[in-house]
């Protein structure tokens, strides 16, 4: 007999729901990209989830009599916008075709709409095909044989950008990055100057840090996503930092123009401290829009992926990812060596369209 429930926090990481749901996040992950490096540990999970205070964050499992056969998880930023849901689900191979998968979705929505949620967003990570779907937009696109593809389009959401997930590898870079940012430097001249940053942001920084992350809420290309603004002060900085720090080592180089004293770039990057074969993470890059032109895009990256390779001498690769329609920034990543892996698309649809003839869906 098949039994959804949630689960609560636990005590200790080796709670059997909570080890068996981060037992399968790791199936998951493996399934996706073939290897440890997205290996979930869960008592760093534990640790992050208790410290978090930001993200409202579910968890589910599926049991099949004793036998863990799928798992869901939604997200909402409490902060910003909590009538928006991210949700996450996940079913083994030999459960796959049961009808399991929506019946984790239902359940999920039950929960959500009863909380006031009224906006669903669906990230599903898939292989680069010949003939993909594609959003509105015409860029980029994912697998529509994919069964993640499948079930979210079933239940009415549509997909509204996707994006391109790459790879860059230490050993095998394109180009020296020391002579990409000797090169992005002359360009931009005596004006600018890069800093790197190691862990917390040092306290002069904190306001021109918190101005960038604003705008990289709504800077990059959403597709037809619904953009959700984001305010930032020196005090959201440092709890999200305390939050992050606890299971990641941060790695930031922002540039700053030297007339203004205002930093005007950004790039950032998170290693994993549980596991050692992680992927360096690439979060945020931005330069401000006043500031374009100038080959800072590069500058700051350039020197993010030295002070990475340089710090981490374990690390083997980064994955980041950029929406199709981001020319620019992917155009700088591809200078520097990174190449496409897999794709990315963000799903979404409101309660009243996320209908399957009459079912709950997600």
């Amino acid at each position: 007999m098949m039994n959804i429930f949630e689960i609560p926090l636990p005590e200790l990481a080796s709670d059997p729901d909570w080890a068996d749901h981060k037992r399968l996040e790791t199936e998951c992950n493996r399934e996706i990209i073939g290897g440890p490096e997205w290996d979930v540990d869960p008592e760093a999970d534990l640790v992050s989830a208790r410290a978090e205070k930001e993200w409202a964050t579910r968890w589910f499992l599926a049991r099949d009599a004793e036998v863990a056969a799928g798992w869901a998880r939604t997200a909402r930023n409490m902060v910003d916008q909590p009538e928006l849901a991210y949700v996450t689900l996940y079913v083994t191979p030999s459960h796959r075709g049961t009808g399991l998968g929506q019946a984790l979705a239902d359940t999920v929505r039950e929960v959500l709409v009863a909380e006031g949620v009224t906006l669903f967003q669906v990230w599903i990570t898939t292989n680069i095909v010949d003939a993909p779907l594609r959003p509105s937009s015409g860029f980029g696109g994912v697998d529509p044989g994919h069964g993640g593809v499948k079930l979210a389009l079933a239940n009415g959401l549509k997909l509204k950008q996707a994006e391109r997930v790459s790879r860059y590898d230490f050993a095998r870079p394109l180009v020296d990055p020391a002579e990409a940012l000797a090169e992005a430097q002359g360009v931009a001249g005596a004006d600018y100057e890069v800093v790197t940053v190691e862990g917390q942001m040092p306290e002069g920084m904190l306001a021109g840090y918190a101005v960038l992350m604003e705008r990289m809420a709504v800077d990059p290309p959403q597709g037809e996503l619904t953009v959700v603004e984001r305010t930032w002060d020196a005090e959201r900085v440092r709890q999200a930092e305390a939050v992050r720090l606890l299971t990641d080592r941060i790695y930031r180089a922002v540039v700053r123009h030297l007339p203004t004293g205002d930093l005007v770039a950004l790039s950032e990057m998170h290693v994993d401290r549980a596991n050692p074969l992680a992927f360096v993470d690439q979060w945020d890059t931005i330069v401000l829009p006043d500031h374009r032109g100038h080959r800072l895009g590069m500058l700051v990256k350039a020197a993010n992926l030295i002070q990475v390779r340089d710090k981490e001498p374990n690390a083997q690769a980064i994955l980041t990812w950029n929406a199709e329609e981001n020319r620019h920034m992917l155009q700088v990543n591809e200078a520097l060596g990174f190449y496409p892996v897999y794709a990315e698309g963000g799903f979404e649809a409101s309660v009243a369209e996320a209908v399957d003839n009459g079912e709950s869906v997600v």
